[in-house]
């Protein structure tokens, strides 16, 4: 009887591993699926800087060696070298995609033969099983039964047992021929590694070709340029008059919000007057509001909340990451001298659509120099403005919502080319944008 009860549990036990067996493909598929997934908007992307890059060069080439030609060859490359440098990370970033595929399928690999393995004994136990006890012995365990249900359970299991080694045999030929489909999905992915590979180090070439040009470019400009005073004059004197344009719009936004807020509160009051004359008299007087629409303190400190919040996670304002010209002091390559930059230069495409970045309302419209057609948007304490704009299609006072396209970036004739200048501000201190969007 014990025998029996071994020999019972001995094949309960084998039939089980064999029916619990994992399926691993499914949760591979998915995640290689999402891997796969990502490369894809990651090669996107790459071609689009690539149709960027492809603008420039052609622009260069058609470059000549007079100064007014070179500063503007000097200023494409600067754009095409931020593109290519833009270009490199994006392609790392690709290649440490398909390290992680690579990665994943090597795993699945493992896990695959540790199946195949884990079946290949199952398979051996059960025909080891079968040559120890043979078809006379299973039949004399049938015909030894002491009742009909103890025969008819031990038929079932002797059956099944021979059926499984049918079965066995066909999940280890399917399972092989999985792992060989794994294994190709890896060598792809070594190919794919490969190519990426190349060309990172066929990028790192270009890069350091143009850079050598630009530095061959920046000794001719220093050499064949007389003007570095007018031109450091210039370029600080459009800094301060985007500064005091910029304190004095925001100035003359906060005294009419006062007027206005003085004109509701004086409304509220005259409402309260009991004689009904002198209440209409002082009613009309308050009820015409500032030539303006106006939004509620509420909904501003809404705005601002919102914006505070958002920190490192706004949209870009372009379908760009590239920055040509960053925040903050710089130095000018061509002459050595320093200056301040209020915001940042992002490369675009020609006339690509701009968008604010969180709700608000525009408070001001006006032209400045060096930074072209401009526009102010109001997020409670904190400003965004949008510069060298080719076209502007919201006007004064217009509410916005986040994502809102409120004109069209900088072409080839406008004053900065093909760019956006971009500047975030909290009441008069210049903040760093790229800290508020998110990272590239």
């Amino acid at each position: 009887m014990m025998k029996q009860i071994i020999t019972y549990s001995f094949l309960f036990a084998l039939l089980m591993s064999v029916f619990s067996t994992s399926a691993f493909g499914q949760t591979y598929e998915e995640r290689r699926k999402k891997i796969l997934d990502e490369q894809t908007n990651t090669r996107a992307e790459i071609n689009v800087l690539d149709a960027r890059i492809r603008t420039y060069e052609q622009r260069i080439n058609q470059s000549q060696n007079k100064y007014e030609e070179l500063y503007k060859q000097y200023q494409d490359i600067n754009r095409l070298i931020s593109l290519q440098d833009n270009k490199l990370g994006t392609l790392e970033l690709e290649q440490q995609q398909i390290q992680e595929e690579i990665q994943i399928t090597e795993e699945e690999i493992g896990l695959r033969e540790k199946d195949i393995e884990l079946l290949i004994q199952n398979y051996k136990d059960i025909l080891l099983y079968t040559y120890k006890n043979g078809r006379t012995s299973n039949l004399e365990l049938v015909l030894s039964s002491e009742s009909i249900n103890q025969m008819l359970v031990r038929s079932f299991y002797l059956q099944k047992l021979e059926e499984q080694k049918v079965k066995q045999a066909e999940q280890i030929r399917i399972r092989q021929q999985e792992l060989e489909g794994v294994k190709e999905d890896l060598q792809q992915s070594h190919f794919k590694n490969e190519l990426v590979l190349d060309e990172i180090r066929d990028e790192k070439i270009k890069l350091n070709g143009q850079q050598a040009v630009q530095r061959q470019n920046v000794e001719k400009i220093k050499a064949e340029s007389d003007d570095l005073l007018t031109e450091l004059r210039r370029i600080r004197q459009q800094k301060e008059n985007l500064e005091q344009s910029f304190s004095a719009l925001i100035a003359d936004e906060d005294r009419l919000r006062d007027a206005e807020n003085e004109r509701l509160a004086r409304l509220a009051e005259a409402r309260k007057i009991a004689d009904a004359a002198r209440r209409s008299d002082e009613v009309a007087k308050y009820s015409t509001p500032i030539n303006r629409s106006f939004v509620s303190d509420e909904t501003l400190l809404a705005y601002e909340q919102n914006f505070a919040a958002s920190k490192g996670k706004l949209n870009w304002p372009v379908n760009s990451t590239t920055v040509s010209k960053k925040f903050g002091i710089t130095r000018n390559p061509l002459y050595g001298t320093r200056t301040e930059h209020p915001g940042i230069n992002i490369v675009a495409d020609a006339a690509s659509d701009v968008r604010v970045v969180s709700d608000g309302y525009v408070f001001a419209i006006q032209p400045a120099p060096g930074y072209g057609n401009v526009v102010f948007v109001k997020h409670g304490s904190y400003f965004t403005v949008y510069g060298n704009l080719s076209q502007i299609n919201v006007q004064n006072s217009s509410v916005l919502t986040a994502g809102t396209v409120i004109g069209k970036s900088g072409t080839e004739s406008s004053e900065l080319g093909e760019t956006l200048f971009f500047m975030v501000r909290k009441n008069n201190t210049d903040l760093n944008p790229e800290d508020w969007l998110q990272a590239k």
